[in-house]
């Protein structure tokens, strides 16, 4: 009995330390881990900072103006000296080329020498005499009332041509920029941000009008020698075809039942070189015609700040400005046209490219309407400004330029908005 006692006072004293010492052990435990409160997640809305815009950009053109001077004359004309026989003198109403009439070679007693490599006869050219055979004309006006023809060279020459300012008309091009909020102004509603964009649009201007020009004519006239004008357009040598008839007057037939045909010469001969040469100068205002063309296109960039001050819950408006720069890039061409008293057009086309880029600068407003909390639409007025530069055509005959100004251009904006 005494031995049980003792070792119930030896459990009940092994079980009180064990308690002390699992009390310690909680006391230098750590807390536990506490588990996250998702309960308020309902309540948290993201706001874009970011919005971009696309649309078009309806613009006012650039303001042109051309000037310049030019030559024209006849590529192919050549002249030639005024005197002188079997000279090829090109005109450009017609042309006198060296005699190519020849003769049949004979010998002593009249018989044709004939070729024993070819079987043909050989001939010889005819003794000159003045004239030729080999020629041509175009115009009724060439002819003279004393029975002759001129045949003419014209050059133009157009000096100080010049037209005025015009602006060309409003085109539309695309944009597309993109927005960054930066916050609220104080503590008003009104916000700001910084834009940055581009956009780009057409670059065209024409016009046709005729220029003073000062015309200066060369005329060579010849002689037919009394012998009746064909009709232009004419070229000799010529020939005419007639029916070979029998000797009661009937067409002679082919096998195959066609009629049998002879070739007759029927050139006009006319004298080989000039019995005269003229030359004048007149001054028009309707004989040349000059064509002016700009094309090409042009690139905005800008960049600056831009406040937005709310209307509505969905309507705001929104005003932009800072710099711009323009790149742009245009051919530039002249095509002069000289009609002449007699033969066809002289037309000259010359043209140049260039490319410039000018600084400048650019205010928008608009207003913005969203439709959802990401997309919406805008609609607004522009306004940029940017300098102005030359284009030059320089070629041996030609020097024109052009004044392509971009300043103080105004329109209309309008595209979509997007937000995220």
């Amino acid at each position: 009995m005494r031995h049980f006692r003792l070792a119930l006072v030896v459990f009940a004293s092994a079980l009180g330390l064990v308690r002390v010492h699992a009390q310690d052990d909680e006391k230098d435990r750590p807390p536990p881990v506490e588990i996250p409160d998702f309960s308020n997640l309902d309540d948290y809305v993201y706001v874009s900072k970011s919005t971009v815009t696309l649309g078009y950009r309806l613009l006012s053109g650039a303001k042109t103006r051309f000037f310049g001077s030019g030559h024209l004359v006849s590529a192919t004309d050549s002249p030639g000296a005024a005197t002188g026989t079997n000279v090829d003198r090109i005109y450009h109403d017609g042309a006198v080329h060296p005699d190519t009439r020849s003769t049949t070679r004979v010998d002593s007693d009249g018989n044709t020498i004939v070729d024993p490599a070819t079987g043909g006869a050989f001939t010889d050219p005819v003794a000159p005499d003045g004239r030729t055979n080999s020629w041509n004309y175009t115009d009724l006006k060439q002819q003279t009332a004393d029975g002759n023809l001129n045949f003419n060279s014209y050059t133009a020459d157009i000096n100080n041509a010049n037209t005025p300012l015009s602006k060309g008309a409003r085109n539309v091009g695309l944009e597309l920029a993109m927005i960054h909020d930066m916050g609220k102004i104080g503590g008003s509603r009104a916000t700001w941000g910084i834009i940055a964009g581009m956009s780009v649009n057409d670059l065209a201007a024409k016009t046709s009008t005729n220029v003073l020009a000062s015309i200066t004519t060369l005329t060579d006239t010849y002689s037919l020698n009394g012998a009746p004008i064909p009709d232009p357009p004419y070229s000799a040598p010529s020939s005419v075809s007639t029916t070979v008839t029998d000797s009661n007057g009937n067409a002679v037939v082919n096998s195959d039942g066609s009629s049998q045909t002879a070739s007759t010469d029927s050139t006009t001969l006319i004298s080989s070189q000039p019995i005269s040469r003229t030359s004048g100068t007149s001054t028009s205002a309707t004989s040349v015609l000059n064509d002016w063309k700009l094309h090409g296109a042009y690139y905005t960039l800008r960049a600056g700040p831009t406040v937005f001050l709310p209307i509505s819950t969905r309507l705001r408006a929104n005003f932009s400005f800072g710099a711009a720069l323009i790149y742009s890039g245009s051919t530039y061409s002249v095509t002069q046209t000289f009609t002449p008293d007699t033969g066809a057009d002289i037309v000259d086309t010359s043209s140049s490219t260039l490319s410039r880029l000018l600084p400048g600068y650019f205010a928008d407003a608009s207003l913005q309407f969203d439709l959802t909390e990401r997309t919406g639409f805008y609609a607004g007025a522009v306004f940029q400004s940017a300098g102005a530069y030359t284009q030059t055509i320089n070629t041996d005959a030609s020097h024109y330029s052009t004044r392509v100004d971009l300043s103080n251009q105004n329109g209309l904006r309008a595209g979509m908005t997007i937000r995220f």
